[in-house]
């Protein structure tokens, strides 16, 4: 599939340092990208920001080696084992706190259908029309008991525990937990939103349904739009990856068949050759024939003989005289 724009945020907010970590790098994506990985280091545990860098390089390094038609969920799983295990060495070898941890998100396109992977409360979308097609589920405690009926989302928005969430990727012995989803249903002008839990801290789905219609009728600054909602008024950092699917399909040019070029040239010389011994013989029949050149030896005075040359023209082929 193709991309026909991309939009980011990665912005410090109501904290004192960044705590998010986005791949590819803020200001460094571009339409051939099909990986994008966004991390929120957990609040309150120390060095947040060095376990949402270290996850989310070492997760882009090894997806990029992966071709998108051979990725899988088990791929996923080694590859943030992988992570993890870097997260874990980095904390003992600086002596760093095991507590450190992230979120994770991530989303890699392929041709027809796109691949979903998250743990914590980070979350990616996925829209049509304006209108949210799906959506990840956070492991948050606020959302279980949103499932379990007991709060309603509404609710969840203020909650005093809402930043306590159940799964992260941290820098001790526990197993990865992650979530993965198949998106195969991709359309042109579809929406890919991947982003860390300030972002939604004020801004509702509804409120996001609402931006991308306006964005779909033009001359519209979506990103202003968002930082109006989010800027000076969200606690915490604030990061995302909005990508759009192209609303043209481009077509890449098929590279002829070799056999077809060699059958090509064949022809070509046969028809050089043909051309030659066809212009040589037309060349014969209309060349005049040469003349025809008779030697005569006659006797003169002492006794020396005298050659004479006498030509005598050759009668043309055309000619209906006789001689």
């Amino acid at each position: 599939m193709d991309l026909s724009n991309i939009y980011y945020l990665y912005e410090i907010g109501g904290k004192k340092n960044q705590e998010d970590y986005i791949w590819p790098l803020p200001g460094k994506a571009t339409l051939q990208d099909r990986i994008f990985i966004v991390c929120d280091g957990v609040g309150g545990s120390e060095n947040g920001e060095v376990a949402s860098r270290i996850i989310t390089e070492s997760m882009a390094a090894a997806l990029v080696k992966i071709p998108a038609e051979k990725i899988s969920a088990n791929l996923i799983n080694s590859s943030l084992i992988a992570a993890k295990q870097k997260l874990v060495d980095f904390s003992k070898s600086h002596r760093l706190s095991p507590d450190m941890a992230t979120t994770f998100c991530m989303l890699m396109l392929s041709d027809n259908k796109t691949y979903i992977s998250w743990c914590g409360d980070s979350r990616v979308y996925h829209f049509r029309n304006g209108e949210v097609l799906y959506k990840t589920s956070d492991h948050s405690l606020v959302n279980t008991l949103v499932k379990k009926g007991e709060i309603s989302e509404q609710d969840a928005l203020s909650h005093p525990q809402r930043n306590v969430i159940l799964k992260a990727i941290k820098a001790d012995e526990t197993p990865v937990e992650t979530e993965d989803h198949w998106i195969e249903d991709v359309r042109s002008g579809d929406y890919f939103l991947l982003c860390t839990d300030g972002l939604f801290e004020n801004l509702t789905d509804k409120d996001i349904e609402s931006l991308l219609k306006q964005n779909d009728r033009g001359n519209f600054d979506i990103i202003q739009s968002i930082q109006q909602y989010c800027l000076n008024k969200t606690r915490d950092n604030y990061s995302m990856y909005l990508i759009k699917v192209s609303s043209e399909k481009k077509l890449t040019p098929k590279r002829p068949n070799s056999l077809y070029l060699v059958l090509i040239l064949i022809l070509i010389v046969i028809f050089i050759i043909a051309g030659r011994k066809y212009f040589s013989s037309q060349n014969k029949q209309t060349e005049p024939a040469a003349p025809a050149v008779v030697i005569k030896k006659d006797s003169v005075m002492n006794n020396q003989d005298s050659i004479q040359v006498e030509i005598v023209p050759t009668p043309s082929k055309d000619s209906n005289s006789k001689p």
